[in-house]
């Protein structure tokens, strides 16, 4: 009988290890400022909103946004953050830890806005992140409820 309850006891700590092992929140250290952000004024560049709608499920997984290869923000759930970029055609995409390929090309006007929604959706064994455009006046909707975010210079990094 003894033998019996300590296997029970073993295959009970180790299921909880297993449960607080996928529980592990994996939320990107982001600074959140008290105003909206307010353009810099330089009409020479365009603008990209990049945002995450506030929602429970996958709130603990940080989108990391990456421009022309380059990381430039995060996404955790309730936050967006602006990136100025130069006319042009580019791609951004998340970094994807399932190997799926997210990226949307983007071709920047000078003096524009861009609105990208980001999120995750709940896959078998994690949560796919992913990128879609959305239409000027849902983005600017959809931002007014939102934290303005940033990612601090150190973490910003080539992927």
């Amino acid at each position: 009988m003894k033998g019996k309850d300590m296997t029970k006891k073993i295959s009970l700590v180790l299921c909880l290890f297993l449960l607080c092992g996928c529980a592990t929140a994996m939320v990107a250290n982001l600074t959140k400022h008290r105003e909206h952000y307010v353009p810099s004024g330089d009409s020479n560049f365009g603008l990209i909103y990049f945002y995450r709608e506030s929602e429970f499920t996958g709130s603990l997984r940080t989108v990391y946004i990456n421009v022309d290869g380059k990381r430039r923000g995060a996404l955790n759930s309730g936050t967006y953050f602006v990136y100025e970029t130069t006319p042009g055609e580019h791609v951004a995409s998340v970094e994807n830890w399932l190997g799926e390929d997210s990226s949307r090309t983007i071709h920047v006007e000078t003096g524009k806005n861009y609105y990208i929604k980001g999120g995750v959706k709940m896959g078998l064994w994690d949560a796919v992140p992913f990128l879609n455009f959305v239409a000027r006046e849902e983005g600017e909707g959809a931002i007014k409820d939102l934290n303005y975010a940033t990612m601090k210079e150190k973490d910003l990094r080539e992927k």
